[in-house]
């Protein structure tokens, strides 16, 4: 009785066809090799790179695959001739493989861990069904003629250079483990071609010598690939289980982290890495966030994660800082793309809701007022009801007619009366080489050299006027026009404060020296550098002495003979 499939036979004429075309894939000659060596650093290429399609243009090139249709094709019809090729072409392309691939490791080339290269180091038993599958497509394009164009297709899913190529660049670095697994999974594809091909061969009546109620004879001619195939198996296996073990592990890690983030706004779990080392598991979670995330919220997560997992954790968290601003205020959180696509979920706590919407309420309020800059938002529940606490920063401090308004505005957003507002202010100074910025179009404007020097003189003519008042004196001046009106906004210290009835004096003054029309904003700050000399500000006061001190050294410098350059 011979083992045969009706589907599969090969027509007689076509039989002398397929031991040439296996024969001649199956010698050990220069183009062979020189092929294995072009598609090895093709591959490395590939997997340095982490490109896909590089990887793929090196399975069409490679010639591994037909010399194991050849050891398969010698097995079946006892053609020890074609065996010796076969192994010898296998045996010396796997090793030139690796060789060619650890000498193009050894370069100087930077070496990065791609995931195209992890990706061959832990192979599971899903890796052998695919090559088990691939092998049968291979083995039936090869003996149908009509089939043979997809020969190609069936080498890139088999993929057997890149696998070697990878075990070679773990040589090369001494990843020896990544090795192990890359050549582990070479060995796995190697033995699902052979047997498979086997099968295949037998069934479509290619082994005229061989019969089933031969037990002896096919054992000694399979019984090593049958074995190696077993043991294969089970080491893939135990890998496929350990994968699935950690990936139950990560998902539920994945989990906790969410439901915990899912009440800090804005925040997302970019990436987590972890190992177990002497029986306590440790993480390190990459999370996004607007703020650093406090030792004490870590803390609650790492409790929630040993309630779990029953396993003792130690929980470290990267914090990105980032925030999600949208035009008008979502409703939604920004989350990892899943596999319909969606990056936001709807599926927002009220706290984190309420949050987003009042700051947005209050970056559209804002808007209007450059000079004051949203740091922070936060939701705190008081005794007396919930309270938006925000931290803008500025020149000058919110009144509270200001914050009135902003929180009525916020209100409205959120349609609840009863929530309120409370402001924390940092004021900030900003300072250039021309003085206090009071007027940002006065120092970062575009001017011509005309409207430069008009603006110069007005601010000239105002500085020249505030000496006529006594114990008064001029800080910073900023000058702006509008609708043919000068503005100039003054910040000016003093023993005493000036009146209303000076600064209309001050800008008739001005106006009839500069022939322009000014108006005049003091800001007055009742604050004086007392000396036993007198009264001056404290900008004039710190002018002075630097002054006094740079005279110093340049007349210590001279007495020295040392040249000192005067300050730009």
């Amino acid at each position: 009785m011979r083992f045969r499939i009706k589907w599969l036979q090969i027509e007689p004429e076509r039989i002398p066809v397929v031991l040439k075309e296996i024969n001649y894939g199956s010698e050990p000659a220069a183009r062979f090799y020189a092929l294995v060596a072009t598609s090895t650093l093709i591959a490395a290429f590939g997997l340095i790179a982490n490109s896909v399609a590089v990887i793929i243009g090196a399975m069409v090139v490679a010639p591994l695959m037909t010399p194991i249709f050849g050891m398969a094709l010698a097995l079946v019809r006892g053609n020890a001739k074609l065996l010796g090729r076969a192994l010898q072409a296998e045996t010396l392309g796997v090793i030139l493989a690796i060789g060619v691939s650890a000498i193009f490791g050894s370069l100087p080339l930077a070496l990065e861990v791609t995931p195209e290269m992890l990706a061959r180091t832990q192979p599971t038993l899903l890796d052998m069904l695919v090559a088990v599958l691939a092998g049968f497509a291979g083995a039936y394009a090869t003996i149908d003629e009509h089939l043979s164009p997809a020969l190609p297709g069936v080498a890139i899913a088999v993929a057997v250079v890149p696998p070697l190529a990878n075990a070679g660049l773990c040589l090369a670095v001494g990843a020896y483990l990544g090795m192990y697994g890359s050549m582990l999974l070479f060995l796995a594809n190697l033995l699902s071609i052979l047997l498979v091909s086997t099968v295949v061969f037998i069934a479509s009546g290619l082994a005229k010598q061989i019969e089933l109620e031969n037990t002896r004879e096919l054992f000694r001619r399979f019984g090593v690939a049958c074995v190696g195939f077993i043991i294969v198996s089970v080491l893939l296996t135990h890998a496929l289980i350990r994968i699935v073990q950690e990936r139950y592990l990560t998902n539920t890690i994945e989990k906790v982290m969410s439901a915990e983030l899912a009440h800090i706004p804005t925040s997302a779990l970019e990436d987590i890495i972890h190992q177990t080392y002497q029986g306590k598991l440790y993480i390190l979670a990459t999370m996004r966030s607007p703020k650093v995330i406090s030792p004490n919220q870590v803390k609650h997560i790492q409790e929630n994660l040993n309630k779990k997992l029953h396993l003792p954790t130690e929980l470290i968290v990267r914090s990105i800082l980032a925030k999600d601003i949208s035009a008008t205020g979502s409703t939604s959180q920004v989350t990892a793309r899943n596999l319909n696509r969606l990056f936001l979920t709807g599926k927002l706590s009220p706290d984190i809701l309420t949050i987003q919407l009042a700051e947005q309420s209050l970056r559209e309020t804002l808007a209007s007022r450059p000079e004051l800059n949203l740091m922070d938002v936060e939701l705190v529940h008081f005794p007396s009801g919930p309270v938006i606490l925000t931290t803008i920063q500025g020149s000058r401090v919110l009144i509270p007619f200001e914050v009135k308004k902003i929180e009525e505005a916020m209100q409205k957003r959120l349609q609840n009366p009863n929530i309120r507002l409370l402001v924390r202010c940092l004021t900030t100074v900003e300072v250039d080489a021309q003085g206090r910025i009071l007027y940002g179009a006065a120092h970062f404007g575009v001017e011509t050299p005309p409207e430069k020097a008009l603006r110069e003189k007005v601010e000239n003519a105002v500085k020249e006027e505030f000496k006529q008042l006594p114990d008064v004196f001029l800080t910073n001046v900023d000058a702006i026009k509008r609708d043919g009106v000068w503005h100039v906004r003054v910040e000016a210290v003093g023993a005493r404060v000036a009146t209303t009835r000076n600064v209309r004096e001050l800008e008739k003054a001005v106006s009839r020296k500069t022939d322009q029309t000014v108006k005049i904003f003091l800001w007055f700050r009742p604050e004086v550098m007392v000396t036993a000399e007198g009264y001056t500000s404290a900008e004039d006061y710190t002018e002075k002495r630097l002054m006094e001190q740079e005279k110093a050294l340049e007349k210590s410098g001279a007495s020295q003979g040392i040249k000192v350059n005067p300050p730009p």
